[in-house]
């Protein structure tokens, strides 16, 4: 695949709006346009939990390209390193943080409540867990729902005290999993806790979206973001279970969130969107490197 080209230029009309026109090559060797508005993060600050790879890392570099001031939590030093060398304005912070562990999870949340603004905070750190109910130990489960549900409980709840401290709302963007709704064998600590995500988010956002605290699930579906394990891209996207016929990529579910994150998002709250390629209805078996867990 080739790596995304943009060009910028200015559309003379009514909001006199600018315009991102990206031309991709996707895995098909189709060509993918998409037109998205050059959203205005100048001065605002975000926070994103497994910021440093993957969905998290393609919105932390969107986010710094646009001037905004981005928290990256994450365990891999190395990859955050790597993030800043291709980051733009290279305006970002890094919090080294298990968050399968307590204590790390309350790093990060005094971290949060000692900031003097914050417009977001993206619920993304994530790993995968292949077990089924009667091979989970306590500890996987317990490391599992600090992770998945614990740290977006407590973060989540530091987000909101800065944001009713400064009045001015904020949005809360909770990353779950397709597993959710359609569910693999042998991911039992996974898809419970991904589940508990889409409740959690109804949950907050019926106590304080009065308070313009917007809250949102975003659920991707089979998206690509480790390709160092994979022999065959090509191959893979052949096999892909999807209705577009390929695995998703980083910056499809990435693009959303920055919506999310945005002026433009002043509606949507305590909802799910699936972001899948149509995965859930296309009936189709899931490729081998998703089954055996190499995904």
């Amino acid at each position: 695949m080739l790596s995304l080209k943009h060009l910028y230029y200015k559309k003379h009309a009514v909001y006199n709006t600018l315009l991102k026109i990206s031309y991709a090559i996707n895995f098909n060797t189709d060509i993918r346009i998409t037109i998205v508005h050059d959203y205005n993060f100048e001065s605002k600050s975000y926070v994103i939990t497994g910021g440093s790879s993957g969905i998290g890392r393609s919105l932390s570099l969107e986010l710094d390209s646009r001037g905004a001031q981005v928290i990256v939590v994450g365990r891999n030093r190395s990859k955050y390193e790597s993030l800043i060398e291709e980051s733009s304005n290279r305006n970002i912070e890094f919090i080294e943080a298990d968050l399968c562990v307590i204590e790390d999870i309350r790093k990060v949340q005094k971290k949060i409540e000692s900031l003097d603004r914050l417009d977001g905070i993206v619920n993304n750190a994530s790993r995968n867990s292949r077990f089924n109910i009667l091979e989970t130990t306590e500890q996987e489960w317990f490391s599992m729902t600090n992770l998945n549900m614990t740290s977006f409980f407590l973060l989540s709840k530091s987000a909101i005290k800065v944001f009713l401290r400064k009045e001015k709302g904020g949005k809360i963007i909770n990353v779950g999993a397709v597993q959710s709704l359609l569910p693999l064998q042998s991911s039992f600590p996974y898809v419970s806790t991904k589940g508990g995500i889409l409740s959690m988010t109804r949950s907050i956002a019926a106590d304080f979206s009065s308070k313009n605290i917007l809250v949102t699930t975003v659920i991707p579906g089979p998206i690509l973001t480790r390709k160092e394990r994979i022999t065959s891209i090509d191959g893979l996207n052949r096999r892909a279970a999807t209705l577009v016929g390929r695995m998703g990529n980083a910056a499809e579910v990435s693009d959303l969130i920055l919506f999310l994150l945005s002026d433009m998002n002043t509606f949507m709250t305590g909802n799910e969107i699936v972001v899948d390629g149509g995965r859930i209805i296309s009936r189709l078996p899931d490729p081998e490197e998703i089954r055996d867990g190499v995904l």
